[in-house]
Formats: C-alpha cells, sequence, structure tokens
C-alpha cells in the first residue's frame, strides 16, 4: 500500500479505503510530518483508538506495555536510540499480543534507514499504514466527523 498524503485534514474522507483497513486488521500505522500537523491528528484520533493506550514521549526511556494493551503511540519514532530500536522489533515479534502502534515522525524514516540510522525491518513493521500529514488546518470538523462515524482504530 503506498503513502497516502494528506495536506488538509478534511482529505481524510477520501482515504476510506486505507481507514477500513486500519480499522479491521489492526495495523500499525506511521504519521508522518511536522509536530503539530501529527499532533493534531493523533489529538483528533485518541478517542477512536482502542484503549488501554500507553503512550511513549520522546527521548523518554522505552517502557515497552504488557498485558492487554491494545494500542502504543510512539512519539517522534525517529528519536529512538538503535538500541531502543532493537528492543520495540523484539517486542514486536516476541509479543502473543495484537498491541497496534501508531508512530509519529518529523523526519521521514525512510531517509534515516537510507543512512543507515534507523532499522530497516523496523521501519516496514511501523510502517504498515503511511498517512504523511501537512499542516493542520482551522477546519479539524471534517477529520471529527470522519472519526465519529468509523469504527475504532
Amino acid at each position: 500500500m503506498g503513502a497516502a498524503t494528506l495536506t488538509d485534514v478534511s482529505q481524510l474522507d477520501s482515504y476510506e479505503t486505507e481507514w477500513r483497513i486500519a480499522s479491521e486488521h489492526s495495523c500499525n500505522v506511521l504519521l508522518e510530518g511536522a509536530v503539530t500537523a501529527t499532533d493534531a491528528v493523533l489529538r483528533l484520533l485518541q478517542p477512536h483508538i482502542r484503549a488501554p493506550i500507553v503512550w511513549h514521549w520522546p527521548h523518554a526511556p522505552l517502557d515497552l506495555p504488557g498485558g492487554q494493551t491494545r494500542a502504543l503511540i510512539l512519539r517522534d519514532a525517529a528519536s529512538l536510540s538503535r538500541d531502543d530500536q532493537r528492543r520495540l522489533f523484539e517486542w514486536m515479534n516476541d509479543t502473543g499480543s495484537r498491541t497496534r502502534i501508531i508512530s509519529t515522525t518529523a523526519r521521514p524514516l525512510f531517509a534515516l534507514v537510507a543512512a543507515g540510522l534507523f532499522d530497516t525491518a523496523l521501519h516496514y513493521r511501523l510502517n504498515v499504514l503511511l498517512l504523511r500529514v501537512g499542516a493542520p488546518d482551522h477546519s479539524s470538523e471534517s477529520l471529527k466527523l470522519f472519526t465519529s462515524v468509523r469504527r475504532p482504530l
């Protein structure tokens, strides 16, 4: 599946197929764009993400969830150390849970992979559904309506 590029949150209505795939198959989602834009999308999606949710903040020690966690929100995936990248990848492979990972990044991970700064296998595991998010706009009503009529993530 190719990357979807959003320059305005009102465009989410045109990504019905991607949303259906994400909601039905619990795939990982990577939001790529400016911090303000990815934060805006996360705020609007948060009520629609199945709980319990574990948040990971940039530059904090990576504390991997256990138990019945349904979603891991990984803020600024590009800031993960190589050791944390390895640990996250191993956890994703070893865990029996179906924890969905929703990641954000302001720096394209593919460029970091090409530069040898981000693990290739982890990149592809996080990048199941890539949404490139443009600058947030003042008309977020469309995204609110979009998420209100869809199944939870």
